[in-house]
């Protein structure tokens, strides 16, 4: 099967036309894309746009009151409470959510019972929910070093799970800046408790990159969407090696006829990863894309790149399969012009998907080209791989039912050219 791999690929790279389709032409309309639509392209075009209900239950002014009141004579009460009126954590929190996220999330304070029907008719994202004495607690625990706990409550729809873990991520993040206030506060008292926020963990998230740039976006867009045209090309070679009988003679050489089939997988998926990799790094070598450069970071992006060039590759085998099978040459045409247009606009390779209805997006989220671009920009974002593996889990369901599908119409004999 190797040897079938290495010889697709030497043909690949003698043909200078395939190899400025897949590596030249993406790279010129990333450049295109990016730099045109660079001032006019704001935050909220590129999928990072989070519509949330605040319910706040807490008492910021009572909290603080009940607090100093706590303090009674403690000899220290006077500098505690000059940071009891300092520190307002509910205030620190809406204005982290109201002014240093404008224009990524959109807060809007709400009953419990509006934010539930708003969330159930898709009006909003997500739901925080700060809890009774959240103040009093929070700055008990700072402050005092005593073990109390008070929880934030994140509630996310189905519908927005990028937009919901991106929040969830930022909820995270403030959380653990908390704690690390906390930790600083009791070091100075000499002790060792640390501010408890219930689920939370730690996470370099959005609040510490900046929005997803055009170049960026248009740079994942391309690189996903060219892919496809490296499933056509190599079903193209397929059928003229048909012609060639190249099936025939490995059936007369005593190996599988599956054989043919899985080095056209192995040789798309190498190509594509490679081409992936290299759009990637032209990018931000040359256009200064996906900064500050972070070793995780680049190992996530990697590890999507992988598992997309392997759902790419179980694509070209069903081409190579429909085409070895049916003898039509216009079934590889078919893709490139017309199906792979389809998916680039549903998924948002083109045009952001969230300008769609959202019937239209939960469509474009199951292309195989939308779901690495939404966990291209979480871990562009910052995210763990924890939180882009249901996209990683979705696109190798998607390679199995299409390898599935591809080993049950390939033909196992000597078909009739």
């Amino acid at each position: 099967m190797m040897d079938f791999v290495k010889k697709d690929i030497i043909l690949l790279l003698r043909d200078r036309t395939e190899l400025m389709v897949m590596i030249l032409m993406p790279f010129v309309l990333m450049v295109i894309l990016g730099f045109a639509l660079g001032g006019v392209m704001g935050v909220n075009n590129t999928g990072v746009d989070i519509n949330v209900g605040l319910i706040d239950k807490d008492n910021e002014e009572q909290g603080q009151k009940q607090f100093i009141d706590q303090l009674q004579s403690s000899p220290a009460s006077k500098g505690l409470e000059n940071a009891a009126q300092t520190l307002a954590p509910k205030t620190i929190l809406t204005e982290v959510l109201k002014e240093d996220l404008n224009g990524i999330v959109t807060v809007q304070t709400m009953k419990e019972d509006d934010a539930e029907e708003a969330m159930a008719a898709q009006e909003i994202d997500a739901i925080i929910i700060i809890p009774k004495d959240f103040t009093y607690k929070t700055l008990t625990n700072m402050l005092l070093a005593e073990k109390v706990t008070s929880t934030l409550e994140i509630r996310k729809t189905e519908r927005a799970h990028f937009q919901g873990d991106i929040f969830q991520t930022i909820i995270e993040q403030f959380t653990h800046r908390m704690n690390v206030e906390a930790a600083i506060g009791q070091i100075r008292q000499k002790n060792s408790v640390a501010l408890e926020v219930e689920n939370t963990r730690q996470y370099e998230t959005v609040t510490d990159k900046g929005p997803i740039s055009a170049m960026e976006y248009y740079t994942t867009g391309m690189a996903v969407m060219f892919a496809f045209y490296v499933a056509s090309t190599i079903a193209a070679m397929a059928y003229h090696e048909k012609n060639q009988q190249v099936v025939e003679r490995i059936l007369l050489s005593g190996k599988h006829p599956l054989y043919f089939l899985l080095g056209k997988t192995f040789t798309t998926i190498v190509i594509v990863f490679c081409q992936i990799c290299i759009l990637l790094a032209i990018s931000s070598i040359i256009l200064q894309s996906f900064q500050p450069y972070d070793i995780d970071m680049i190992r996530n992006m990697l590890l999507i790149s992988l598992v997309y060039a392997i759902t790419v590759g179980s694509i070209a085998s069903l081409l190579v399969a429909l085409t070895i099978r049916y003898h039509e040459p216009s079934i590889s045409g078919v893709f490139s012009s017309g199906i792979v247009s389809v998916m680039a606009l549903l998924g948002g390779s083109m045009i952001p998907a969230n300008s769609f209805p959202e019937v239209i997006q939960e469509v474009g989220i199951w292309t195989p080209n939308g779901m690495a671009m939404k966990a291209y920009m979480l871990v562009n974002q910052g995210m763990s791989i924890s939180d882009v593996f249901p996209y990683i889990t979705r696109l190798l369901i998607v390679t199995i039912v299409i390898l599935f599908i591809s080993l049950l119409i390939f033909p196992k004999r000597r078909t009739q050219s």
